[in-house]
């Protein structure tokens, strides 16, 4: 079965992994993964801010496997950035449906045939139509399960307890995920078959 490539088009997962500080784990997965630029415009905004900077500094030093899958809404939004004009408030969920609807975006993942997996933050926060058959749907906290499984982590619980209580050096309490896929996570495979745990 082959190994899929991950896309990120969801700041919640680098959010919470940064909160809980375990950023790294990206890396254990041994795969491409793609960011939309909208995202990771959204998540590395403000390098006053700590999670910023660190998000940032954590994808620019590990590029490779990361890229930022530009889209025209991402394109948009740093020109209105650049000229002091107001942003969209939800222009990272727009540029998300405009990647995987957009013939040059997903699609071009998805045309090889090979399997393709989305991570996302909770089942509240991704809506795909019509979903290709080589598209494997991953949330934060089926990431953190799987990740056990394979003995990456000794205990998903205590990841997920950092995200909920953050601990961290520089975390605050504000900083707190929530998640609407507890216990569990999703970890939906594709019907052509997929795998993406280490």
């Amino acid at each position: 079965m082959k190994r899929c490539t991950l896309l990120i088009p969801d700041a919640g997962p680098l959010n919470s992994l940064w909160v809980a500080d375990r950023l790294d784990l990206l890396l254990r997965l041994d795969m491409p993964i793609a960011v939309v630029d909208a995202v990771y415009d959204e998540v590395t905004s403000d390098l006053r801010h700590r999670k910023d900077a660190e998000v940032k500094a954590f994808i620019e030093r590990h590029s490779p496997p990361f890229t930022i899958e530009e889209t025209e809404i991402g394109a948009e939004e740093r020109r209105k950035r650049k000229a002091g004009k107001p942003l969209k408030r939800n222009a990272g969920e727009l540029a998300m449906v405009d990647f995987i609807s957009e013939e040059g975006g997903v699609q071009r993942y998805l045309r090889s045939g090979d399997p393709l997996l989305v991570l996302f933050e909770d089942r509240g926060s991704l809506r795909v139509f019509g979903k290709p058959p080589n598209m494997h749907l991953l949330s934060t906290i089926g990431l953190l399960r799987g990740l056990q499984r394979a003995g990456i982590v000794l205990s998903a619980n205590e990841i997920v307890r950092e995200m909920l209580h953050p601990t961290a050096p520089g975390r605050r309490p504000e900083d707190r995920r929530a998640f609407a896929d507890l216990p569990g996570g999703t970890d939906e495979p594709a019907e052509i078959g997929s795998a993406w745990e280490p």
